[in-house]
């Protein structure tokens, strides 16, 4: 099949939150967390077309990251959205020590009258040889702010607009 037309639609759904048609197959597999995609497929009979759609979603989904909007979609380790990686993956002695492992970007965000700030939390106190790291890590993440307001959205990385196209996808295959 065509893996660019395969893309387009994993694109169409993780971003036509309200069409009729993302409904009805969000119904029928069901969906991931965050809603981004539908659950793998896995049954064997009747499903073709949907799972070969969703089996390039692993492709497509290392080439996205999320654009924090009120933070309830992306998850704060697990998702790229501070970087070029998870901070599961830049900061893994700190992922491993946290509390909050499966924490939304929502959960992390405390905005009360004393002021907005992030508030991850650890599972002890970090050792003076992870200071440093502490340090760069709330350095990175201080730049993004959750915005109760806007949706969180996902990005393609492989242009500058950020949206999704064939012709981007085509230069990635020609690599």
């Amino acid at each position: 099949m065509n893996r660019a037309l395969l893309s387009k639609w994993n694109w169409r759904f993780a971003n036509e939150r309200r069409a009729f048609w993302k409904k009805v197959i969000s119904k029928k597999y069901g969906v991931e967390e965050g809603n981004w995609c539908t659950r793998a497929v896995s049954e064997r009979y009747g499903v073709g077309l949907w799972k070969a759609i969703r089996n390039e979603w692993l492709f497509l989904k290392d080439r996205l990251a999320y654009q924090v909007g009120n933070g309830r979609r992306v998850k704060f380790w697990k998702d790229k959205w501070c970087g070029d990686e998870p901070p599961c993956e830049s900061f893994l002695s700190l992922y491993s020590i946290s509390l909050s492992k499966d924490a939304w970007v929502s959960d992390v965000w405390n905005s009360n009258s004393d002021g907005e700030g992030w508030t991850p939390i650890f599972s002890r106190a970090v050792n003076d040889w992870e200071i440093a790291m502490v340090e760069r890590f709330m350095l990175k993440i201080q730049a993004f702010r959750v915005q109760r307001g806007d949706e969180d959205r996902v990005v393609w990385t492989a242009s500058k607009s950020g949206d999704f196209s064939v012709k981007s996808l085509y230069f990635i295959f020609g690599e």
